[in-house]
C-alpha cells in the first residue's frame, strides 16, 4: 500500500465518526406490559427521555405482554435495561447476560407486593370452597414467565394444596393482569390472577367493574420487580444508568417533576438498590413446583424420578451459589 499524507486525516476522520456514533448509540429499555402495550410504552417514555438526556444518547422503550419474547430480545443484546418479573430476571442472570441493580418502590414507599386470586361477588366464598369443586371453574392465569401471575399462586395457592391448575380447572387461559380482570368481569372466567400492584390501578381505571369483584386469596409478600442491566455494556455506561435510576425522583432540581413521571408510569415512588440475591425468593418456588410436578408423573419409574430429582437439586444448588449462598 502506498502511503499518502491524507491517510492520517482519513484515519482520524473515521475514528471521530466511529466515536460519535458510539456516543449516540441507542439504549433500549424493555418492559413487561401489565396493561396495554402501547399504554405502557407511552407511560414510560418520559422517564426514558430523561435517561437519554442524562446519557446524551437516545433511549427507546419497547413493551410486550410476552416475557419469553422480552427475555429472548435481552439475550440477543437488543435490550439494555430490563424491567420484568423476578422469574424473568433469574433467567437473564442465570444465562450470564445481566445483573440486577435496582428494584421498584411504589408510592408510599411500598417495597413488597402480594399475588391475588379474584372472583366475582357471587363466586366461591373461600379458596377451600373453590378447591373442593374440581372441573367446576374456569381460571385466568398469568403468563408462565410471570412471578406474580404464575409462579407465586401456582405454588402457594395450588401446589401446597396438592392441586395442579391445568388438571383441576375446567379451562385455563393466560393473560396479563388487565386481560384477566376483563375476562372475570365479562364472565369468561370464574377465577383470575392479579396482584396488589396492578389491582388498585385497574380499580381506578374501571371503578364500576371493580365493584363486581372481590379478593378470594392473597399470597405472602414478595419484593417488587427488579431492573436488570446488560453485563456487556461498558462500565461507564452501566455506572451512569445505575446512578440515574437510583437518584431519579430523589435528587436534583427536577426531582419533583420526576416524581410525577414515576407516578404516571406505574404509580412508582422510585428505585431502590438491589442485587442478584433478591432472586433467592424465586429459586425456592421453582424447586418446590418442579418437585411436585415430578411426583405427579406416574409414567416415570423410581430410577427415572431419582435422576430428574438430582438434576433439579443440582440446578438449585448452582443457582443458590450464583446468588450469594443460602443465607
Amino acid at each position: 500500500m502506498t502511503y499518502t499524507p491524507a491517510m492520517p486525516r482519513i484515519a482520524f476522520t473515521a475514528f471521530l465518526l466511529f466515536s460519535m456514533l458510539s456516543a449516540h448509540a441507542e439504549i433500549v429499555l424493555g418492559l413487561v406490559a401489565n396493561r396495554g402495550v402501547e399504554e405502557t410504552r407511552l407511560d414510560w417514555q418520559p422517564i426514558a427521555d430523561d435517561l437519554g438526556q442524562a446519557l446524551n444518547q437516545p433511549v427507546r422503550v419497547v413493551a410486550t405482554k410476552d416475557e419469553a419474547e422480552l427475555l429472548a430480545s435481552f439475550q440477543r443484546g437488543e435490550i439494555d435495561v430490563l424491567r420484568g418479573s423476578s422469574k424473568l430476571a433469574l433467567s437473564a442472570v442465570e444465562g450470564g447476560k445481566g445483573d440486577i441493580f435496582a428494584r421498584l418502590a411504589l408510592t408510599g414507599r411500598l417495597t413488597e407486593y402480594r399475588s391475588l386470586l379474584l372472583v366475582r361477588r357471587d363466586g366461591p366464598p373461600s379458596l377451600d370452597a373453590l378447591l373442593s369443586q374440581r372441573q367446576q371453574w374456569r381460571y385466568a392465569s398469568g403468563n408462565p414467565g410471570s412471578t406474580a401471575g404464575y409462579l407465586i399462586p401456582q405454588y402457594h395457592a395450588f401446589v401446597r394444596n396438592n392441586v395442579l391448575p391445568e388438571r383441576f380447572f375446567r379451562s385455563v387461559t393466560v393473560g396479563n393482569a388487565e386481560d384477566n380482570f376483563r375476562a372475570l368481569v365479562d364472565r369468561r372466567v370464574d377465577v383470575a390472577v392479579s396482584n396488589s400492584d396492578d389491582l388498585p390501578k385497574l380499580a381506578e381505571k374501571y371503578p364500576r367493574d371493580y365493584q363486581q369483584l372481590r379478593v378470594l386469596w392473597q399470597s405472602p409478600p414478595f419484593s417488587y420487580d427488579p431492573l436488570v442491566i446488560r453485563r456487556d455494556l461498558s462500565a461507564a455506561t452501566r455506572s451512569r444508568i445505575v446512578a440515574f435510576f437510583l437518584d431519579y425522583g430523589r435528587t436534583g432540581p427536577q426531582a419533583t417533576r420526576a416524581k410525577e413521571k414515576l407516578y404516571w408510569a406505574d404509580q412508582l415512588d422510585g428505585f431502590l438498590p438491589a442485587t442478584n440475591r433478591q432472586l433467592r425468593e424465586v429459586t425456592d418456588l421453582q424447586l418446590y413446583d418442579a418437585l411436585f410436578r415430578l411426583a405427579l408423573m406416574p409414567e416415570l419409574d423410581a430410577s427415572q424420578r431419582q435422576t430428574r430429582e438430582k438434576v433439579l437439586y443440582r440446578r438449585y444448588d448452582q443457582l443458590t451459589a450464583l446468588l450469594g449462598g443460602a443465607r
